[in-house]
This record gives structure tokens, C-alpha cells and sequence, in this order.
């Protein structure tokens, strides 16, 4: 899926369950992460589309590290601002999974693994896709206006 799709439905996801403020800009941020990762890595090689494309979709986007995250800060282990952080963070990247599982390449079933898994809903960039985030959009205005206008949001 695209970055605007990421990011709207996992901020649209985080503002539904109530989470504060600053949890939210780390949603955004962690929203689209296994995508940046999987860019930086290419960045190292001589021919950097050919290695994202090798690389895209593998261990960066398997669930298991994001929703151990998401555990971990979710423990309290850190203190208020940092577990807020990160829990947000990992939230958004694990938001950023269960999408690309909804499109034709799917994401893998283990980290290390050759196996993939895919809803097959729709390809990224596709109008299927934009159809989509319409769909949620229209969902969170309908579900959530009245906290949207009153914006009651804790900051941390």
C-alpha cells in the first residue's frame, strides 16, 4: 500500500482506541518504518531499486517483531512518555503489516521464511486501494466525529 494509506488508517486506528496525543505522531512515524527500513538497507547497494525490490516485504514486515514491540512498551518497562512512544510507534508498524497483508504480494509468514501470506484485496497504488482508505475514512467520520470536533485527547 502507499504511505498515505498507511499512515491514514493507522492514525484513524489509534485515534478510534483512544490514544493520546503523542501517541499519535509515533503512530504516523511507525506507520510507514518497515518501508523506510527495507529503503535504507537498499540504500547500501550499488543498485538500489534492484535491492529494495529484493528485499522489500521480508523481515522487515513480519508481525512478530512489531507486535513484541508493541508487548514490550505496552509492559511499562520504560516509563509514561517513552512506553507511550513506543507503543504508539509499534502500533503504526504493525499497522503497517496487517495492510500489506491485504494486497497481492502479502507479507511473510515467518521472518525468515520463503512463505507469504495475502488477503489479495487489492494492489498497491490501485483504485481498489484508494476505495479502501475511502471506506475507512468514511467509517472513522462516521464512527468518531463527535470526539474528532471535540478533540479530547490526553497528551501522553
Amino acid at each position: 500500500m502507499k504511505w498515505i494509506t498507511h499512515q491514514s488508517v493507522a492514525v484513524m486506528a489509534a485515534f478510534a482506541l483512544h490514544q493520546p496525543l503523542a501517541s499519535l505522531a509515533a503512530v504516523w512515524a511507525g506507520s510507514v518504518f518497515p518501508d523506510v527500513l527495507d529503503q535504507k538497507r537498499a540504500a547500501f547497494s550499488f543498485s538500489r531499486q534492484r535491492a529494495f525490490n529484493q528485499s522489500h516485504r521480508r523481515t522487515s514486515h513480519w508481525f512478530g517483531w512489531w507486535l513484541t514491540l508493541w508487548v514490550f512498551a505496552h509492559a511499562g518497562c520504560l516509563g509514561p512518555v517513552p512506553d507511550t512512544l513506543l507503543t504508539g510507534f509499534a502500533f503504526g508498524a504493525f499497522t503497517h503489516v496487517l495492510l500489506d497483508m491485504c494486497t497481492t504480494k502479502g507479507v511473510p509468514v515467518l521472518p525468515f521464511g520463503g512463505r507469504r501470506f495475502s488477503l489479495k484485496l487489492c494492489r498497491t497504488g490501485s483504485f481498489a486501494e484508494y476505495a479502501f482508505l475511502a471506506v475507512c475514512a468514511a467509517l472513522f467520520w462516521l464512527t468518531q466525529r463527535q470526539a474528532l470536533l471535540s478533540l479530547d485527547l490526553p497528551l501522553f
